[in-house]
């Protein structure tokens, strides 16, 4: 880790008050910390690895200083070489306030191929750790399953159910699958194959063993069975709604509304589970300028892309067959939750990203795509973002839990029309709409991330990078943290109470620097910021905005030239 990487990362620590997922902290006072390999499970086991920082205070971050260093750094070398597969940290050392010393241990990710990281001496699942929040916790038996199987391509869509035979599927059902490919592909020669051949070609069926019909396979079940819960009771879709809030929970059976259990084929569950969905979302009022329209609380599309990718990418192994999809509707959000994590290299980061995808059930996922109800190429979570941000919603949350994966819609307005009435205070400043529409997610939400905007408003990192800097060198956010840590909250100058005092300093400063240009002819920035007794960045942006105006107008040609100076036009009043 460089220098100015760690000092970064330890202010980040400082502001937060708290650890963060990838970022262990112990004191070491006493030496090596009991049951170092906890750490070093948890860390290799984490998508990305992590960093463990030895020689800090856990709770306000202050150095302790470190006994013995060399011991110390023989005692990681040795638990490291326990671990299985074996770790190769990188150690560094850095000297912090008092001249105190820290120990920092950056953990390399362990392959997939390898996962889970245990210790040895303790075995699985005893031995092998999962990062929870700024807690270790031990794997559970179905962890330790799910990281085995993910070091391959799964095939428990694909897998032959014992005691399921050819006549558990509708036969009539496969014939109009193959009927519309045919009519959608008519130059593709395989589909010229019999029903029988077909239905082993795109694993809706196979021979088990050396018997001579077909049996259906799970997704072949799934998708043509006359009734797949016979079998499987738990592979089903439930709706609840509640009357309390998110926040509040659904411990509380007396909250339940409504609560309906959705069987059959996962298109008849998709459907079925949409119809309970319809019936129980709110409506409301959506603003565009002048005009105003009814809409659904949540947005269809968006629904029916999460329930797709809910039953599509759950997991269908023996340890989640006794899991249900869940779906929870409260008066303030609603929660979609499937068994199993998130596959392969797909992260909650990296959700929707071009070119990163990853399919736990390759054969389900094409059956379903082939009938329209999934698209297969990672752009699912992009529409979702879409949708949401269409119908001025916060964007989506996601949580991998690696036993689940979850998303949250909330229902909360970003231009409700409090949050209008306060955004219509910035007219004055250079915003564009995505930089508006990210200071109502941040009114409301309190904070935003780089990742945050980019979804909010559909667009790269290197576009969310420079808005959000933007916002700060208006001086209408902070940056807590920095880098990859770096979260973004409201300046406390621009609360409720002091905004109008601040929308009209910056009016004010608008008129003295141009006024100082007017009477000095022609200026640099730098004249302006001492003349105006401005930071760099605020005069910048000033200018930028007068430049737009016509107030001002450059000596050069090349707007970055070094000899840059900014004068009047003759036109401008």
């Amino acid at each position: 880790m460089l220098k100015v990487d760690f000092y970064e990362l330890l202010k980040s620590l400082r502001e937060r008050g708290s650890e963060l997922d990838d970022i262990e902290v112990k004191d070491a006072v006493g030496g090596t910390p009991t049951r170092l390999w906890q750490s070093l499970s948890a860390l290799a086991n984490r998508f990305g690895g992590g960093t463990l920082i030895l020689g800090l205070s856990p709770n306000h971050f202050q150095p302790t200083g470190l006994k013995l260093l060399d011991a110390l750094q023989r005692d990681i070398g040795n638990a490291c070489a326990e671990m299985e597969p074996p770790i190769r940290p990188a150690l560094d050392t850095f000297i912090v306030e008092r001249g105190k010393r820290v120990l920092v241990v950056s953990i390399p990710e362990c392959a997939r191929q390898y996962k889970p990281c245990f210790y040895r001496p303790k075995g699985l699942p005893a031995g092998a750790f999962v990062r929870v929040g700024d807690s270790d916790r031990v794997m559970t038996d179905y962890e330790v399953q799910s990281y085995i199987a993910a070091r391959g391509q799964p095939e428990e869509d694909i897998r032959l159910p014992a005691r399921v035979e050819w006549e558990a599927v509708d036969q009539e059902r496969i014939k109009k699958f193959f009927a519309a490919l045919r009519e959608r592909r008519p130059h593709a020669k395989h589909l010229s194959q019999s029903e029988e051949v077909l239905s082993q070609t795109y694993k809706i069926a196979s021979r088990r063993g050396s018997e001579p019909t077909s049996v259906p396979s799970m997704a072949g079940l799934l998708m043509f069975g006359k009734y797949p819960q016979g079998e499987f009771p738990n592979l089903c879709i439930t709706v609840v709604r509640y009357s309390g809030t998110a926040k509040e929970g659904s411990r509380d059976a007396s909250q339940i509304i409504e609560n309906q259990k959705i069987e059959g084929t996962i298109p008849d569950m998709l459907e079925g589970a949409l119809d309970v969905i319809r019936r129980n979302m709110q409506r409301r009022t959506l603003k565009t300028g002048l005009m105003s329209e009814e809409i659904a609380e949540y947005p269809e599309l968006a629904v029916r892309e999460v329930l797709v990718n809910a039953v599509g990418h759950r997991d269908y192994g023996p340890g989640a067959l006794g899991s249900q999809v869940q779906v929870k509707m409260f008066s303030d959000g609603l929660v979609v939750q499937s068994p199993g994590g998130l596959f392969g290299p797909v992260t909650e980061e990296t959700l929707g990203e071009v070119g990163v995808q990853a399919s736990r059930n390759v054969y389900l996922m094409r059956m379903l795509e082939e009938i329209g109800l999934a698209e297969n190429r990672g752009s699912g979570i992009r529409t979702v973002s879409a949708q949401l941000a269409k119908a001025h919603l916060p964007p989506p949350e996601f949580e991998d839990g690696r036993t689940y994966f979850r998303v949250t819609f909330s229902n909360e307005s970003l231009l409700d029309e409090g949050t209008v009435t306060w955004l219509n205070q910035f007219a004055g400043f250079p915003l564009n709409d995505g930089q508006r529409l990210a200071l109502a997610l941040v009114r409301k939400h309190h904070t935003i991330r780089n990742l945050d905007y980019s979804r909010l408003n559909q667009c790269d990192s290197r576009m969310a990078t420079a808005d959000i800097a933007g916002l700060r060198e208006l001086g209408l956010i902070n940056q807590l943290g920095s880098r990859r840590w770096a979260v973004y909250e409201l300046a406390p100058a621009f609360t409720e109470a002091t905004l109008p005092l601040k929308v009209a300093e910056w009016k004010v400063k608008h008129r003295m620097v141009f006024g100082f240009v007017q009477k000095e002819g022609t200026v640099s920035i730098k004249e302006i910021v001492e003349g105006c007794k401005l930071s760099v960045p605020y005069a910048r942006v000033i200018v930028r905005e007068l430049l737009k105006m016509g107030a001002l107008e450059g000596t050069e040609k090349n707007k970055r030239s070094p000899k840059q100076s900014y004068r009047t036009r003759k036109r401008a009043t």
